[in-house]
């Protein structure tokens, strides 16, 4: 019961630091950050969302080690893997090849 007591001290003395800080509790900061992405995604366009979520993506991708990476594409792809790959190699290795900012 003591360790229950000392959790719920911690979290009253953290809502107090950030009602004096924020004037609003750990949950309601909370609240408020949800809240804020639900507006700023409410009012982006679908060019901008399809924006940000294709560079969030790229991060995303980008920041796997290669074994994650091949292992996520492999479960994307599933039997179509191979031919993927291979249409990649071809594609990259060609003189068409348009820049990475007008493919979609």
């Amino acid at each position: 019961m003591e360790f229950k007591e000392e959790i719920q001290k911690a979290r009253n003395l953290n809502d107090q630091i950030k009602l004096e800080k924020f004037g609003m509790t750990q949950n309601e900061l909370q609240e408020l950050r949800w809240h804020l992405v639900d507006r700023i995604v409410d009012n982006m366009s679908v060019e901008d969302l399809v924006q940000y979520v294709k560079e969030d993506m790229e991060n995303m991708v980008n920041d796997l080690p290669d074994v994650e990476f091949i292992d996520q594409a492999k479960d994307y792809w599933e039997d179509g893997y191979p031919d993927v790959v291979e249409l990649i190699k071809e594609y990259a290795n060609s003189d068409f090849k348009k820049p990475k900012e007008d493919r979609i």
